[in-house]
């Protein structure tokens, strides 16, 4: 009976951020690691010593695992503005997001895990061209103390992963 609560929550949360109108589209990313042995012992390794986690690795690659959709889930903070004074770029370290697969896990799409990159797509997702802005979910939290959790992202920008890195075969 309680499990209703979330769940109902989860369903509205979802229906929110896909309709919201200060929704971004966004492309994920996820690392693949490119060693020849990524495990001995069932525990990831470099050659014999453990790694502490996917940042340590020197040989990865990025696979795109699906589209979706980001509402930013902060308080507005004061931010400096540009120098157009047509925007603000947003001054904290780290940001939050409200993120949602285009497609249900039941549908074939995928569930945003800790480490995964996304591009919040400033325009149409279908151009290449659009600009785009590298955010890594470093953390998830939740707000609701009942499985099933609703899922709060904890994300940093990442300036130094241009989207041509991404793209690459």
């Amino acid at each position: 009976m309680l499990t209703n609560i979330p769940k109902g929550l989860n369903a509205i949360n979802r229906n929110v951020v896909i309709r919201h109108p200060n929704t971004f589209n966004c492309e994920f990313y996820r690392r693949d690691i490119n060693r020849l042995e990524p495990v001995v012992g069932e525990r990831p390794t470099i050659g014999g010593m453990m790694v502490m986690s996917v940042d340590d690795e020197v040989e990865v690659s990025w696979s795109m695992i699906g589209t979706g959709y980001a509402l930013v889930a902060d308080q507005f903070q004061p931010a400096i503005m540009m120098d157009r004074m047509d925007t603000n770029n947003g001054n904290g370290d780290e940001f939050r997001f409200l993120i949602e697969p285009e497609l249900e896990d039941f549908e074939g799409g995928f569930q945003p895990k800790k480490n995964d990159v996304f591009y919040v797509v400033l325009g149409d997702i279908q151009d290449q061209d659009a600009p785009r802005i590298a955010y890594e979910i470093i953390g998830v939290e939740t707000t609701v103390n009942v499985p099933p959790y609703v899922p709060r992202y904890v994300c940093n920008r990442r300036d130094d992963l241009a989207p041509h890195i991404m793209m690459q075969p």
